[in-house]
């Protein structure tokens, strides 16, 4: 089980399947009473894309802060299981949004307003809409939880090609290797005015190269062969997460690592949704075309 842990990682930068690595241990309905999940089938009532057979396993990672989806990855296994990639959407991307419960829908409007809008059902819907592709499942992940998981790793190594000083987050890193606590982590892949041009394109940047740090340190240090290891990152994990009904468990979270035997690390690539200027307000942008549609159909 371990093996699948850690390739499942190395996809998602995030330790879902870390909680799935505990299924045969004693604290299982502990972890198990810790899940929450959405019922994506009761909150999603328009047409969605089909679920075709042999199309890549589609999975939507957003980081919450604050009721806010701060950061939204799709995750794309293909049907082989030996190939993924991470495709990165700017959360100030003008999109359309497709009506969430109550709300009607939006001929436009900036992507991170339909987890505002609708929670992680809207924000599934939204993507699915943008790129017409099927989003199979989804993880949301809370940002506090994300940063106690780091501290309990004793924090990550990142190597920066120049130094970070934000005044607004508190975060000082100097150029070079450093190590990051949990609040400097947090405050790395929240960063967006001090490096760059201040875009959000330039903090996709930083979460990318961190999410790369982080599966190089579990795989190091063999954080997944440790039973205690395991279960003290899984339940502070377990609390912080959020996923759809479909993986909303132990025993399913464990299948799906299952799945993933033939990925390895390097077998991962991160990519950006290609984006341009959005013409009536220059501090958004909007899909760039057709090189964005050409990217959802080229998974």
């Amino acid at each position: 089980m371990s093996v699948h842990l850690k390739r499942w990682l190395g996809v998602s930068g995030a330790a879902v399947v870390i909680a799935a690595g505990v299924v045969a241990g004693g604290s299982y309905w502990r972890l198990e009473s810790n899940l929450k999940t959405v019922d994506l089938a009761e909150e999603i009532t328009h047409p969605r894309p089909p679920a075709t057979p042999g199309r890549p396993l589609n999975i939507l990672l957003l980081g919450k802060d604050d009721g806010r989806s701060d950061t939204a990855m799709v995750v794309q296994l293909n049907s082989a299981g030996d190939q993924a990639r991470v495709v990165s959407i700017p959360r100030d991307t003008m999109v359309p949004r497709p009506q969430c419960g109550g709300e009607p829908p939006a001929a436009i409007a900036m992507f991170n307003s339909a987890f505002s809008t609708g929670g992680a059902a809207c924000s599934v819907a939204t993507v699915e809409l943008m790129s017409g592709v099927r989003i199979d499942h989804f993880v949301q992940i809370d940002f506090n939880g994300f940063r106690d998981v780091i501290d309990r790793l004793g924090g990550v190594g990142i190597v920066l090609p120049e130094a970070i000083d934000d005044e607004k987050s508190g975060l000082h890193v100097p150029a070079g290797p450093s190590t990051l606590d949990g609040a400097q982590a947090l405050g790395f892949v929240r960063t967006r005015y001090s490096i760059g041009d201040g875009s959000d394109l330039n903090r996709i940047v930083n979460q990318q190269l961190f999410m790369r740090a982080l599966s190089e340190k579990i795989s190091d240090e063999n954080w997944l062969g440790s039973p205690q290891k395991t279960l003290e990152l899984a339940d502070v994990l377990t609390k912080s997460i959020v996923t759809d009904t479909g993986i909303g468990s132990i025993p399913k979270l464990a299948d799906l690592a299952g799945k993933l035997t033939a990925l390895k690390p390097d077998a991962i690539t991160y990519v950006t949704l290609p984006t341009e200027v959005y013409p009536p307000d220059p501090n958004r942008v909007q899909p760039r075309q057709p090189e964005a549609d050409a990217l959802w159909r080229s998974a």
